[in-house]
């Protein structure tokens, strides 16, 4: 059985090794998708009405085109103008999620090979789900504080704003929803509310739903602009068959029941809010500093923060800086080994150990001397210069690149991600 886990090790660290794309700065694979470019964070409020510069000047000429419809162009819904994004007095930061930098720290056990320390950190930097965003008030603003979900780590820099997101996502964690049938509205409905927009049915403006299904329809699908400018959506359809439609969309309805109670009358949302919004200090912590999941990062509502969190994760994703401090504590807290090759920091799980060629046995120090006067030759490199009449593939090959394996493994040498050797000197050693 062990023999077998460890050979599923082998292949996994050779998979990894794969995967990891450590090659040249100047042929890498392009950087990994921004996981923050889905949404509009332009701080200077768009232009709007501005004609396209396109066809003649007929084309562009406002009174030969035809009128979307009869209504005077001051009646028409304006879109509510989007406020510039605040500058907020956080710091921004990455840390390594502890799974992926786990598995990350396993790959490197398995694969006995130097790694650089900044490819490593832009592996998780890219990575969807390697990395946690760190936000911190900054000292100077100590009345200034964060808003964060209990329950999933969001975080707001308002309470009303946190408040909200917990409502829209939480809320069925505490509730059932279920769909239920009952008797159809009874009265007199001359005619029912539908919305020009979507064709949905509002309902009778005189039944006592209607102005909670307009809030509810105007919140899911219209709330970029004004309730008042909505209504104006709204027309009032006296038909029969639309009337008796909307009787029998309305024998369905959605309650919410409590899942800590399963035995308890069911409620409708208005109700199901009203008394989840009890709760909601529970679920709240004031801080001056929250940790976010990535995936939970790029999803927030606060516009505010998610634009500083992209800012940083822009230049992260060129230099991790950041991401390559908090790895740089967690590999040594993991017993890993960091040392400078050149200007560039590596990390190995094997400490790298100089020793005397003159203190070996003769086909050992013939492999030092050989990589002393030619660092970064790779194995197949090293045979041939020292073993020119033996086939690559041979078994007697195999015999004499032995000593390498054995050097390796007591740190006398170290193997680079890319399969290069270098003899370690002492005062690269950290």
């Amino acid at each position: 059985m062990e023999d077998k886990t460890h050979s599923q090790e082998v292949r996994d660290a050779r998979d990894v090794i794969l995967d990891l794309n450590f090659v040249p700065q100047w042929a890498r694979k392009p950087p990994g998708e921004n996981h923050y470019s889905r949404k509009d964070f332009d701080e200077r409020p768009r232009r709007e009405g501005r004609p396209r510069r396109e066809g003649n000047r007929d084309d562009r000429d406002r009174s030969k085109r035809p009128r979307r419809d009869d209504r005077p162009r001051d009646d028409r819904p304006r879109r509510e103008s989007r406020e510039p994004v605040k500058e907020l007095p956080i710091s921004v930061s990455f840390l390594p999620e502890q799974k992926r930098l786990a598995s990350l720290v396993r790959q490197i056990h398995h694969s006995r090979r130097a790694y650089p320390l900044m490819d490593l950190a832009s592996l998780l930097i890219h990575d969807a789900e390697g990395y946690l965003v760190k936000i911190e008030v900054n000292k100077e603003a100590p009345d200034f504080h964060l808003y964060q979900c209990k329950a999933c780590k969001a975080v707001a820099a308002s309470q009303e704003l946190i408040e909200q997101h917990i409502l829209s996502s939480h809320l069925e964690d505490r509730y059932e929803k279920e769909e239920i049938e009952v008797d159809p509205p009874s009265g007199s409905f001359p005619g029912v509310a539908r919305c020009t927009k979507t064709g949905i049915l509002l309902g009778p403006p005189n039944h006592h739903s209607y102005n909670d299904k307009v809030a509810e329809v105007h919140a899911a699908r219209f709330s970029n602009m004004p309730l008042e400018d909505y209504k104006r959506f709204i027309e009032i359809v006296k038909d029969e068959e639309l009337v008796e439609q909307w009787k029998d969309e309305s024998r369905k309805q959605t309650v919410y029941r409590l899942k800590s109670d399963p035995e308890a009358e069911p409620v409708d949302l208005k109700k199901a809010e009203i008394e989840f919004k009890k709760q909601l200090p529970s679920m709240i912590e004031k801080t001056h500093r929250a940790i976010v999941p990535s995936v939970i990062a790029r999803e927030l509502d606060d516009r505010d923060i998610t634009f500083a969190i992209k800012r940083v994760w822009s230049k992260e994703s060129r230099f991790p800086l950041t991401m390559s401090f908090s790895m740089r504590a967690a590999f040594r807290h993991m017993h890993l080994h960091l040392f400078k090759a050149g200007k560039i920091n590596f990390v190995t799980h094997i400490k790298p150990h100089p020793i005397k060629p003159q203190d070996t046995v003769p086909n050992i120090a013939e492999v030092l001397m050989f990589l002393k006067e030619n660092p970064g030759s790779t194995r197949e490199q090293l045979l041939e210069v020292l073993h020119p009449s033996l086939d690559p593939k041979s078994a007697e090959a195999k015999d004499a690149l032995k000593p390498i394996s054995w050097l390796v493994e007591r740190g006398h040498l170290i193997e680079f991600f890319n399969g290069t050797l270098s003899v370690p000197i002492g005062r690269q050693r950290r």
